[in-house]
């Protein structure tokens, strides 16, 4: 702001005050005092404009970088839409498995906003758009899990699991079959058919670790454990994808590892009219054919899921009837002699110690491995993890035998299963 002359007329004539700051003052002819009040209006002034020209640059920086910014997101996400639409119409990548071969036309109802009222439920409606986003950055494609040095990994698979022999031979051939063809490896639906504590189970977990593949679970011991695979219908405010969706569509995988748990205790119907059938979803998953166009009744997506490895278990096949078991391979595990016990529990061992990060740190003794192999698999797990953990806690460097005992039902004199 301008500073005002003070006229004040005790001075003499001809003489202005001209005021240096707040603590000094001069007494000029007042023609000089005027110059010297003009020169610093115009200082002032220069220096208001000076200051006013600096903000205007800045906001106008600020706006221009925030266009620049506006730009290169929109050039970004232009170029990331050309890729993914450039990626739908060319092929998989070696090593890829094309799995939504309908992407390109279920994205582009993203576009329309009519195409996604597929139910009155505005929050269906909003999960399914959500999730079509979340495929259309995912892309069609997924990577086919392929064992390293697979055929060496099997020979080791065989030696840790010797009363596998057959089911592992089943992987082997398909192993080399897709090798010689050069196309992703299609593995057989396989039932392992036994009594409880063979390593049915444990068996699964193994290939799914040898493909390096997602596993999954379904438990048939369950009255609707079946309905979970291929999801629930769309039109229920509970509804949810499917097992089948989410290891392949959601995952990174083309060709999970899906245990079919209890296939036997499925519940078969007694006829009443809301009886769930559990194997209904189980007949399309098992047929290669059918199972390259599955649907998930939740959010009405059609993909590929022909690579998925089913392994079964069943303590007997009553009850399963021939529609499924002409689509498994059925083997019979038998009950490991006394050396393939101890293989298996060498195996077990090995494995918790690798699990635990304990290799090198931490051993069995191999007093400590023939107790081992008298028990089931599962029963070896359980008792190999509790004397790993003792041994833990009481900064051994060993499992013993004596050690082991500590940790079976009661003890020593506890009959062995």
């Amino acid at each position: 702001m301008r500073k005002v002359q003070a006229q004040r007329t005790a001075f003499p004539v001809g003489y202005s005050e001209w005021r240096v700051d707040s603590e000094l003052s001069l007494l000029l002819p007042s023609s000089v005092a005027q110059t010297c009040w003009a020169e610093r209006n115009r200082r002032e002034d220069a220096e208001e404009d000076r200051r006013r020209n600096e903000s205007r640059l800045r906001q106008e920086a600020a706006l221009a970088q925030g266009h620049q910014e506006v730009r290169e997101k929109a050039a970004f996400e232009a170029q990331a839409k050309l890729k993914r639409e450039m990626s739908l119409w060319r092929p998989p990548e070696e090593g890829s498995h094309r799995v939504l071969p309908k992407l390109r036309e279920l994205t582009r109802q993203l576009d329309e906003p009519h195409a996604m009222e597929r139910s009155a439920d505005t929050d269906v409606n909003q999960r399914r758009r959500r999730l079509l986003e979340k495929l259309q950055a995912l892309g069609p494609d997924r990577r086919v899990a392929v064992p390293v040095n697979g055929q060496q990994a099997l020979d080791e698979l065989e030696a840790a699991l010797p009363n596998f022999r057959e089911p592992i031979r089943s992987i082997r051939s398909a192993l080399a079959l897709a090798q010689a063809t050069k196309t992703p490896p299609r593995i057989a639906p396989q039932l392992l058919l036994g009594p409880p504590g063979l390593g049915k189970t444990f068996f699964s977990h193994r290939v799914a670790e040898l493909f390096g593949a997602t596993h999954g679970s379904v438990q048939f011991d369950q009255p609707s454990g079946g309905v979970h695979l291929a999801g629930s219908d769309a039109y229920w405010g509970n509804s949810r994808t499917g097992m089948l969706f989410n290891l392949i569509c959601l995952g990174e995988v083309a060709n999970p590892v899906i245990l079919l748990d209890e296939v036997d205790k499925a519940c078969s119907g007694s006829g009443r009219a809301n009886e769930v059938d559990a194997l209904a979803q189980l007949h399309g998953a098992l047929e290669r054919e059918t199972a390259q166009r599955m649907v998930d009744a939740s959010v009405d997506v059609e993909f590929d899921a022909s690579l998925v490895t089913y392994i079964g278990t069943a303590n007997s096949l009553r009850g399963l009837e021939a529609p499924i078991l002409s689509r498994m391979e059925v083997f019979t595990i038998a009950q490991p002699d006394k050396w393939e016990a101890v293989s298996i529990a060498r195996a077990i061992a090995q494995g918790i110690l690798q699990r635990l990060g304990l290799e090198g740190r931490l051993s069995f003794e191999r007093q400590a491995l023939y107790l081992l192999a008298h028990l089931s698999p599962r029963h070896m797990t359980r008792a190999a993890e509790k004397a790993v953990a003792a041994a833990v806690a009481e900064g051994r460097e060993c499992v013993g035998e004596d050690a082991l005992w500590k940790e079976l039902p009661g003890g020593r004199d506890a009959p062995l299963h």
